[in-house]
């Protein structure tokens, strides 16, 4: 028996629904777009953030050497100066003489202990030695780890170690007395300078003044003030905070800052130097970040190299 096909009445076929050939309303796209356009760029450049902040934060110029003599240097300049880490990095460095005495009469004259910024190396700041040994200063200098000719990688750990170890250098194998020692530091060297009185430290230096240029309050606080839409702050492997320290130096301390300062507000030198009974804030107006103030300068290592032939 023949089965007969249903003939079709020429109506159109019921459809299942395509949903997929929906466009998505207007809430969706927007939702796209922020998570597209916003979102993923800013996880992405919060990571980045994260793994790349040391590089960021210390940026050293590297060389082969930078003994006085492969430098160019006079060899009355100073000697060269080398010190082995707990670690067994190198870091190396110079004891600049005092303008007007030779070499090898160490620990006649006063010493500045010059911790640099966060940029270059030693030989790149040869005139800001020479103006401070032109006062009757020796100045002792070493690269941090990773800058100039100095081995290793820097970190706040590492860099706040070293500060103790040249700190001990200078009194104990120099034999230079603490209260003849003036501490300078410049930007992130006003931070390596005053981890020297972070509370892991039991006996900190007790040197006769300490100056800093252009130094930050912390460096969570001055990362927070350049990007305040990002949590860079919560994320800081070195945190550096020198407001917490300050309070410890029992020695007169001096701030710089320059009114015309990009890179850390002057505001916060201020609460750095509110921090301290002893610390003297200068606002010093017009100078950028990298404005070493050359006259104030003076006037305070010459008033300090009084007070030392006073004694």
């Amino acid at each position: 028996m023949e089965t007969t096909a249903p003939q079709s009445d020429g109506a159109p076929e019921p459809q299942e629904s395509n949903k997929s050939n929906k466009r998505p309303g207007p809430w969706q796209r927007l939702r796209r777009a922020v998570l597209l356009y916003v979102l993923v760029p800013y996880v992405v450049v919060t990571v980045l953030f994260t793994v790349l902040q040391r590089r960021l934060m210390y940026r050293p110029t590297v060389a082969d050497s930078l003994t006085i003599s492969d430098a160019g240097l006079d060899p009355g300049f100073g000697v060269d100066t080398s010190l082995v880490t707990a670690d067994g990095q190198n870091i190396k460095g110079w004891l600049v003489n005092a303008t007007g005495r030779s070499a090898g009469h160490v620990g006649r004259a006063p010493l500045v202990l010059y911790f640099p910024g966060n940029s270059l190396n030693r030989y790149e700041r040869v005139h800001d030695l020479q103006e401070v040994a032109s006062h009757g200063f020796d100045v002792l200098v070493f690269d941090y780890r990773g800058f100039g000719d100095s081995t290793g990688t820097p970190t706040e750990s590492a860099l706040t170690a070293d500060a103790r170890l040249v700190w001990q250098y200078a009194t104990d194998t120099l034999k230079y007395e603490p209260q003849r020692i003036v501490v300078f530091g410049e930007s992130l060297g006003g931070a390596v300078a005053l981890s020297m009185w972070s509370r892991t430290n039991p006996h900190p230096p007790q040197p006769a003044a300490m100056i800093l240029s252009s130094t930050f309050a912390s460096m969570s606080k001055t990362v927070a003030w350049h990007y305040p839409l990002f949590p860079f702050q919560f994320l800081l492997a070195d945190r550096w905070p020198s407001i917490e320290r300050i309070g410890r130096v029992q020695a007169p301390v001096v701030v710089f800052h320059g009114t015309q300062d990009d890179m850390v507000p002057v505001a916060h030198a201020r609460a750095l130097a509110q921090a301290s009974a002893q610390a003297r804030f200068i606002e010093v107006s017009g100078a950028g970040h990298n404005d070493i103030p050359t006259n104030q300068l003076r006037l305070e290592l010459d008033s300090l190299m009084a007070a030392m032939h006073a004694r």
